[in-house]
Formats: structure tokens, sequence, C-alpha cells
């Protein structure tokens, strides 16, 4: 059955919310129709994006002025509650299905608007979840936009009397390897100062597990590949890894890439899973380092690199996501909070980015994650039982309305050192959740 949207005036904007909340959200073919005789001829699901009702078999969406703007201002933002769920962009219109302009509600979360807008960066200069319009009311744990989405399909259905496709729920593991080894292929400065620094702390564990990794008596505790790639073969399921590969820093604390075992590693691991880049701290503000640090990658894969996620999820609009397209990554793993679990752009679902600065749709995609290691143990202190059932909502969100759950975990959270033990277990956990029909 052919799906036509009647808007008077097409805009990017327009364009661009009805490609996500159709084409993405509820895997339609639509077109869009400016003429409003055409469109009241046209056969099929009729939706209608207007001031006023067109056709009495329509589904009638009311539309506000956001997206017939340019630039970007301070939203009046009043969140209600409608049907269970919270609302906003509240627009009066007799007789209309929703009371809200939903294609605005969806552009706003998805292309985090206000995210641009001026707002307080924590130290690492990232935007804070707490600022963030989900979490101050509420819905931050809700994928809204994708229950919006299959609100309007039940509209769809209902009208229709048609039975439509629903989204199949899938899980998507994904790993930082921000220290392939804690201990090894350091070099001898490094691990030399290391060594003194915990001698002169008095922390005998820590060094005579360095002696005895050093001297090969023992195994580097970050080095769990094999375990982890054993526990995913026995799903079925294929996590991304990405490689950091930046020139050592204060927050770059990675093995070189000239290192012919780290080479070993990464080659060996896309052998069997993707791969991507996971650029430095540094690449966040330096383009130059960026593009260096994917030709590494490519040049040990010997492949494009197609996939990124940002070290320390330093994500910064839109100049992040412009120098990704420009060093030729397709698609982006960091769309989600460093301080909190949920969904940052309240989808879960990958979605083209839209470029609010240039108010430009464009192809390249975002991919978001809902859960985080470090945010579980570090950010929210939460303890391994606290942690399994705040991120069992959060699965049972995603699989409500068909979206993809995805984590971030590191290697060496599986390591018996700074207190991670209980940790491999808790993902095990996750995992068996998560990986569940």
């Amino acid at each position: 059955m052919p799906w036509t949207v009647h808007t008077p005036t097409l805009t990017p904007r327009i364009a661009y919310s009805w490609e996500v909340l159709l084409h993405h959200l509820l895997k339609v073919d639509f077109r869009i129709e400016t003429d409003a005789e055409v469109y009241r001829r046209s056969a099929g699901v009729c939706i209608n994006y207007s001031s006023r009702r067109l056709r009495a078999d329509e589904i009638f969406l009311p539309a506000g002025p956001l997206l017939l703007e340019a630039g970007l201002r301070a939203q009046p933002l009043a969140v209600f509650q409608h049907d269970g769920w919270p609302a906003f962009f509240a627009v009066a219109a007799a007789d209309a299905d929703l009371p809200f302009d939903l294609p605005a509600l969806v552009f706003y979360l998805v292309t985090r608007y206000e995210e641009y807008l001026p707002h307080q960066p924590d130290k690492h200069g990232r935007f804070r979840a707490e600022e963030s319009l989900a979490s101050r009311y509420g819905f931050l744990q809700q994928p809204l936009v994708n229950q919006w989405a299959c609100h309007l399909r039940a509209c769809v259905e209902a009208r229709y009397g048609i039975a439509l496709a629903s989204s199949v729920y899938r899980f998507q593991p994904t790993f930082d390897v921000d220290m392939a080894w804690a201990y090894r292929y350091k070099g001898w400065g490094r691990n030399a100062g290391a060594l003194l620094r915990s001698m002169a702390k008095g922390d005998w564990r820590d060094a005579q597990r360095r002696i005895q990794v050093a001297s090969g008596r023992v195994d580097d505790p970050f080095f769990t590949f094999s375990y982890i790639e054993r526990l995913h073969t026995q799903y079925g399921l294929q996590p991304i890894f990405f490689f950091l590969l930046g020139n050592y820093g204060v927050y770059d604390k990675n093995t070189s890439h000239r290192q012919p075992a780290m080479q070993q590693l990464i080659r060996r691991l896309h052998q069997r899973f993707p791969v991507g880049i996971h650029p430095s701290y540094r690449a966040a503000e330096a383009d130059a380092s960026l593009r260096e640090e994917i030709r590494r990658l490519k040049v040990i894969i010997r492949e494009p690199v197609l996939k990124s996620r940002q070290h320390f999820l330093r994500l910064h609009f839109p100049h992040t996501y412009r120098a990704l397209q420009v060093a030729s990554i397709h698609a982006d793993y960091s769309m989600g909070f460093a301080q909190q679990i949920g969904f940052r752009a309240s989808i879960a679902t990958p979605y083209p980015w839209y470029d609010l600065l240039a108010e430009q749709a464009t192809s390249f995609m975002i991919h978001p994650f809902q859960v985080m290691d470090v945010t579980l143990k570090h950010y929210l202190r939460l303890s391994p039982e606290e942690a399994l059932q705040a991120v069992r909502l959060v699965i049972e969100a995603t699989r409500e309305v068909g979206g993809v759950f995805s984590t971030i975990w590191h290697n060496s959270s599986f390591s018996s050192i700074d207190d991670w033990q209980p940790w491999g277990a808790v993902y095990e956990s996750i995992l068996q959740m998560a990986a569940s029909k």
C-alpha cells in the first residue's frame, strides 16, 4: 500500500524528519506531496502534516513552526504527558490525531538541537547528561522517538485496517581498546617509571604484578581478547572493536601502533569481527591527528576504515561529524552519555546525521549506544546488582520498540585489577539478557 505525506511547504528539516520516522523507524516507503489537490486524490496511507484536516480518512498531524525555521534559537519547550508518554511542541488543531508536532519532536531530539545551544560542558568539554531535556523531564531511559513511531504505526493500522511489520530487536556489543595490555609493550621507560611510582606509593602488589608480567610468569591482566572472542562466539554475536592508535598523552596511554604485537592483535580480530578507529583525546580537536590515526589503522588492516567512536565520548556538534566525514568515516558509535545510561538522542535505531548549521541531511550514520561499563561503575557508582537491574530496564525498553541495544565495554574491564573483578560476571549477565530472543 503506497504512503503519501502532505506538507504545504517542503524544507530540508521536514524531509529529514519524515525520512527518520517512516523509512528508518517504520521501514516503509513514502513520497511527500506539496499539492493539496494531488494529495486529496492519493490512494493508500495518507498523512497530512499541516494546519488543517484535508481528508476524513487521513492521519492528521498538526505542524508547528520549528521545521519551517532555519538556524538555531532557544525553543520554548513545555513537556506534557499524552497517552502515557512525554511530548512537547504542543499545537492546537481541531480534529488532529495528536496534540503536538511529532516530526518536530523527532527532529529536536535526534539532531541534538539542544547541544548546539549554549551550555556548560564538563571538564572534558562534553555535553552533560543532566542538562539534557530527557534527563530533566525523566525520559532519558526511554527510546521516546521509537515509542512515538510505534504509536504512529498503531494509528495507521487502526485507521486503514492493515497490519504493518514491526522492527526486530537486536543486540550490538562493542569494545573500546584503550589499553590492550596493562604492563606489556609499553617500553622500558614507561614500565620503569610506573614501577618506581608503584614502589614509592607502597603499592607492592602492583609492583610485583608488573615484574611477573614482564618476566612472562603471568599473563597481562588486560589481555582478555581470547575470552571475549569465545564469549561472543557462544551467542553468535559480532562485537565491534574500536582501537586507540593516537600518540601517547595524558588521556591516551595506549600501546604504540608500531608495536608488532599490537598490529598482530588488530589483524587477528579483524579477521573475525568488525573494527573501527577510536580517535584519541587529542584528535577530538586536532583534525590532522584524526586523519593520521585513521591512516594508521587503514595500513594495519589493509582496507578502508569506516567506523569510529570518540575516546572519552568527546562528541562536539557539528565539528566531530564533519571531521569524520572528511576523513571518509561512514558511521559513528559515540551517541550516548558518559554520565548516565539511556538514550542520548531518545532513539534506539541507527539514523542519518542532520547538520544543523548547514541545514543539510547527510548519509553519515549515527549508531546510538545505551550502556557503558565505566558509567555503571565510576559515574553512577552502582553495585553489580544495581547495575544489572538498571540495564535490564533499558534492554526491556529497547526490546519493546524493536530497537538496537548496544553496550560499550573495555577489554580491561574483565581484568582482576582496579576493582574490576566482579564486572566480568556483570557483563556475562548483560549478554545473556540482551542476546535472548
